[in-house]
């Protein structure tokens, strides 16, 4: 029979009224075992048991009801019975705890920290370290600006043989005073580093730029620039001034991790990939700079921010002026800015170079730019010299060839030692003025002089490059090819069709670039189906093709299907164009899908063959801490 709870309440509060405070909490009790989860009865009970001056009792109640409150949700509720706990005995430090969590959640960050410091120092007083190190590791959490928290964790990890955290820890407290201005800080705590860690590159360089009296002055970058570092969407401006500081003072190693730091909470954001991108060429990174340049001034070029791709691009050539890529990306720049002769210049220098030193994988690239500058150039002595080295004869040769080409219409490219149209009967031969428009005038008809173009001749070659440069001249000659095949010519009444020729229409080939364009769009609004649909077709075009199988990895990564991301992955790094600085950014995100997985050891072999990449030092050395972190206890037990 359940208890008649009113009943059981009046006759508590009459029992209490009276001084007969034992059978009131008698009372109360009984309810306690009706209802255990109901932190309003323990609560009751304590204060009972203070008017009983039973401090230990009330104590136990008062901390069973904030349990209960907390279980319950009742944060106020529990945050206030936890102190009443504390007035009973001010020596329950590990109220503290669940205080600081408390506050915590509710925001109170400066409460919070003040509980969890309460307990943590109190915890140091009794030798109990580790556990000091997870709270000061909590207020951290919260208060990243805290530095005498930082400076506390840096210490206990020493006492406790941590020398990587501490170590980490120890940079952490540099950056941060530098960053505020207070260098003698920053100093101590680099030197922290150094007394540990002798060899460590970016605590060395800060202490000897000190000595050397190195300027603490910041550069003013001009707004509006690719070096500027401070927009409205920018991160708080003193890391990126720091990094830049530390740049112009050849301080990489802390310039790259401050950089590093802002990218892990503003993934992404431009300022500080062309801060790294930078770095990196002025370390002499220069295999990853290339990657970083060409991504950054592509992407540029997509968005029609010409300015910032003109900056990009001149500010690797500058260091690297003998850079295929960034000539090529230099010739679509001028191309976008109508100064097609300026772009012929750019695309013939990367002719010559690729001739001495051909890009792997990509053999035939100097005869798609030769295209590119044969269809761009406003002068006959570059195509004719540029002609004459790509196939060895001379110019005078080369000129004649060009010139014999322009007149009849057809495509630069020829077959050494062949005769021109021999797949024609020789009496059927036209004459150079009789290419397009001719006539059999008088001739006897036969059915077996008919010349007709293979469909695989000159129209599929530029269609092929249509494809690969998506130029709408090709597009125009492709049209005009087809045109060619298609006109037999007619007889001298111009009524009887003396040959019939069969083509197939060229089949109008996708724009790759807007579909990938498109893909990333969808990919941003989170409309990863569509997304992946404008990427499968993107990715069927050579040009688009390593880039379209990463975007569809990161499709599958943001929706929660790590397999399959690590699946397109593992299937495009087989092809033999996964190389280069695009291959190494395919594996850089195939290691962070395995981290990602805690496929530990397929990371670490993924990033040891990219070893400089971004920040793959530091990956691979936290995969090796916790491989032997895991490790430890084994030794111990044996």
């Amino acid at each position: 029979m359940p208890l008649d709870r009113s009943k059981i309440l009046q006759q508590a509060q009459l029992l209490a009224s009276k001084g007969q405070i034992t059978e009131a909490i008698a009372e109360w009790k009984k309810l306690a075992a009706e209802a255990p989860a109901d932190g309003s009865i323990p609560n009751s009970i304590g204060d009972l048991y203070l008017k009983r001056n039973a401090v230990s009792e009330a104590s136990a109640a008062f901390f069973q009801a904030a349990k209960l409150f907390k279980a319950e949700g009742a944060t106020v509720k529990a945050i206030a019975t936890y102190k009443k706990v504390l007035k009973c005995d001010p020596t329950k430090y590990e109220v503290y705890r669940h205080l600081g969590d408390l506050n915590g959640e509710r925001g109170l960050v400066s409460n919070a920290v003040q509980d969890y410091l309460t307990l943590a120092k109190q915890l140091i007083k009794e030798r109990k370290p580790k556990d000091a190190l997870v709270l000061y590791q909590k207020i951290v959490s919260l208060d990243p600006s805290n530095l005498s928290a930082q400076q506390r964790i840096a210490e206990l990890c020493l006492q406790d043989n941590r020398q990587d955290e501490a170590t980490e820890v120890y940079l952490q407290l540099g950056r941060e005073r530098s960053m505020q201005g207070r260098h003698e800080e920053a100093k101590d705590a680099y030197l922290s580093v150094l007394r540990i860690d002798p060899k460590n590159n970016e605590a060395a360089q800060f202490v000897e730029g000190v000595k050397k009296g190195g300027t603490i002055s910041i550069k003013a970058v001009k707004p509006g620039t690719a070096d500027s570092a401070k927009t409205t969407s920018s991160p708080p401006l003193g890391p990126l001034d720091e990094a830049i500081r530390r740049m112009e003072e050849k301080q990489y190693a802390g310039a790259e991790a401050i950089l590093n730091q802002i990218l892990s909470r503003e993934p992404g954001n431009p300022q500080v990939c062309q801060l790294l991108a930078r770095l990196h060429l002025q370390r002499g990174d220069l295999q990853v700079a290339l990657g970083e340049y060409r991504f950054l001034a592509g992407e540029a070029l997509r968005a029609q921010d010409l300015p910032l791709a003109e900056t990009l691009i001149k500010e690797f050539l500058s260091a690297q002026p003998d850079s295929v890529p960034l000539l090529e990306l230099n010739g679509e720049l001028c191309e976008r800015q109508n100064n097609h002769a300026a772009a012929a210049q750019q695309y013939a220098r990367a002719v010559e170079l690729l001739l001495v030193h051909p890009e792997p994988g990509m053999e035939g690239l100097h005869e798609e730019l030769f295209e590119k500058v044969r269809l761009l150039s406003p002068d006959p002595e570059l195509v004719a010299s540029l002609a004459a080295k790509m196939n060895g004869t001379s110019i005078a040769a080369a000129e004649s060839s060009t010139q014999e080409s322009a007149s009849s219409g057809s495509s630069a490219f020829s077959i050494e030692g062949a005769e021109p149209d021999d797949f024609r009967p020789a009496h059927s031969q036209p004459q150079p003025e009789q290419a397009l428009n001719f006539s059999l005038e008088g001739a006897e008809p036969d059915a077996t002089s008919v010349f007709v173009h293979p469909p695989s001749t000159d129209a599929a070659s530029v269609q092929m490059n249509a494809e690969v440069d998506g130029d709408e001249t090709h597009g125009a000659e492709v049209r005009q090819l087809e045109a060619e095949h298609v006109t037999a010519g007619k007889n001298a009444d111009g009524q009887q069709p003396i040959a019939v020729v069969s083509t197939v229409p060229a089949t109008p080939m996708p724009d790759y670039e807007a579909h990938f364009t498109l893909g990333v769009a969808y990919k941003n609004m989170a409309l990863y189906p569509e997304a992946r649909e404008e990427f499968e077709i993107a990715r069927t075009g050579d040009t688009f093709y390593l880039d379209s199988h990463l975007m569809l990895a990161l499709c599958y990564k943001e929706e929660g299907h790590v397999l399959q991301a690590i699946q397109e992955l593992e299937s495009v790094l087989s092809d033999s164009r996964a190389q280069g600085t695009k291959g190494q950014a395919l594996r850089y995100e195939l290691g962070l899908l395995y981290e990602a997985a805690e496929e530990w050891t397929k990371a670490t072999v993924t990033f040891q063959s990219i070893p400089s990449f971004h920040d793959v030092p530091t990956r691979l050395a936290a995969i090796k801490n916790r491989n032997q972190s895991l490790a430890s206890p084994l030794r111990l037990a044996s």
